[in-house]
């Protein structure tokens, strides 16, 4: 459908808690493996989240959902080998009204479509009424078709990944914005730009995997070009926060990403089955990623429970720990996630979401060399590593797991004595950079010639004060509290 540019600027409380995915659909060509790869953050205000096997339509799928409903899906792959994900489009007219329907629409999309072909037929169709939420959806087929459609209210574009026009280098990314909208009100330009720029570094060295986006991409926390939080922890301190906690509200995983998934698809003339969907069933940055695949049938209690998924749960109560400073919901502790002396939570989830990913992909391998698997196989390999998750996170934060360095000293002050030497004075530190009270045995003072260093100690004690003589006309000082 022709769809003309509009000038038409969101307003502000668009941009909400109901919706700011970050997504991308990468044509086989750019990949390590030749297959193509459809990646969505989820990013909504509804914590509970799980991954469910339907059989409800022509095709059966297995989906990121909302816990608890059966009408929407947020992101799967289907028995042919389709998949769609979505982010809501921003920075366009919404004239249509009633219920939002992109859930909807993807969910139909996953019970009837085989190909990207199919799913343009469902938006010729769904145009005619129009869309009550302008959406960008992103899909890709076992033919190895692999194309975004940015939706109007009752209009469409298509831009094919393969297509070198509208990506010459395979990729199409999106956030909140829509290209062909307007050029005021976009939401997520930096998220945009940030995961176009990590995922494009990756296929020009040939390292463009699913695991390479779910570690690296869906993970990211920087909020702009001025702003780097690595390597973790941020030894820094951003504005009024205290050290090592940072703003991220504008990051590709923050606050709101509630779930993921990357969808490997399969190449031309292989079994549409073994198209695989990594899925985080949690907060992404407090969890792993694990595959399912259709022909397994139902996902496992861990990921699918009676009320709300114990993996998702277990994601929730980490996340409550990182992300809780005075409640400001978008900053995040980032000695949670690295403390820089072996623990946080990446200590224990990147480790083990490596061992998820070398079982899973052996047994990838194995299937497509015999081209011989079984539902039973499938099945028992996915509850195997949704266990091993389980298990793995529940006792999380077990002994050392939260080791964390003690919280500078504050109000530090300096002066010269009628000796001519200089006398440190500053606040006893009580507490490490978690929370934790200690009581650190002393202080090491620290001297320089200019404000970068290189720093030298010069002197240890156990009160909160320090003299030393002064010996050039300008210097600096740095205390550091010592707890062994």
């Amino acid at each position: 459908m022709l769809l003309l540019r509009s000038d038409f600027v969101a307003p502000r409380e668009h941009a909400t808690d109901e919706g700011e995915c970050t997504t991308a659909v990468i044509a086989g060509f750019a990949t390590a493996s030749g297959r193509p790869l459809l990646w969505k953050n989820r990013d909504v205000s509804l914590p509970d989240q799980e991954i469910v096997y339907f059989e409800d339509g022509r095709y059966p799928y297995v989906t990121i959902t909302t816990a608890g409903d059966s009408t929407q899906a947020w992101g799967g792959v289907n028995a042919a080998g389709f998949a769609v994900e979505d982010a809501n489009n921003w920075n366009t007219a919404d004239t249509v009204q009633g219920p939002e329907d992109d859930g909807t629409i993807i969910k139909l999309a996953l019970r009837t479509c085989a190909t990207v072909e199919d799913f343009q037929a469902i938006l010729d169709s769904t145009s005619v009424a129009g869309h009550t939420q302008p959406a960008i959806f992103g899909v890709i087929d076992a033919a190895g078709g692999a194309a975004m459609f940015e939706t109007f209210a009752h209009s469409y574009l298509r831009y094919d990944a393969n297509d070198p026009e509208d990506a010459p280098r395979g990729i199409l990314v999106r956030s909140n914005f829509s290209y062909a909208g307007s050029t005021s009100g976009r939401i997520g330009v930096y998220r945009h730009d940030r995961s176009k720029e990590l995922i494009e570094a990756a296929a020009r060295s040939s390292q463009l995997t699913a695991k390479y986006i779910c570690r690296t991409v869906a993970r990211d926390l920087r909020i702009s070009e001025t702003f780097d939080p690595y390597p973790l922890p941020y030894e820094g301190q951003q504005g009024n926060l205290p050290r090592g906690w940072i703003n991220t509200y504008g990051a590709t995983c923050r606050r709101l990403s509630v779930s993921g998934c990357v969808v490997e698809g399969v190449t031309p003339g292989e079994n549409p089955l073994l198209a695989t969907l990594w899925a985080f069933p949690m907060a992404v940055q407090y969890g792993v990623a694990l595959p399912f695949w259709v022909a397994g049938g139902e996902t496992p209690a861990e990921v699918n429970g009676d009320s709300t998924a114990p993996l998702c749960d277990i994601g929730l109560r980490i996340k409550a720990r990182a992300q809780h400073y005075d409640g400001f919901c978008d900053t995040l502790d980032t000695y949670i996630l690295n403390n820089g002396v072996g623990g946080g939570i990446h200590a224990t989830t990147f480790p083990l979401e490596d061992t998820i990913f070398a079982r899973a992909e052996a047994r990838i391998a194995t299937w497509r060399d015999t081209t011989r698997f079984s539902k039973w196989d499938m099945a028992r390999l996915t509850a195997e590593l949704a266990r091993l998750a389980y298990d793995s996170l529940s006792g999380w934060p077990g002994p050392g797991d939260l080791i964390a360095p003690p919280r500078a000293p504050q109000n530090l002050t300096a002066w010269f004595t009628v000796s001519h030497d200089v006398q440190l004075r500053w606040s006893a530190v009580t507490q490490d950079t978690l929370g934790a009270e200690i009581a650190p045995r002393g202080y090491t003072i620290w001297r320089a010639i200019s404000a970068g260093g290189p720093f030298e100690s010069v002197g240890f004690t156990a009160e909160t004060e320090f003299t030393m003589p002064c010996e050039t006309e300008r210097e600096f000082f740095r205390v550091t509290a010592v707890t062994e």
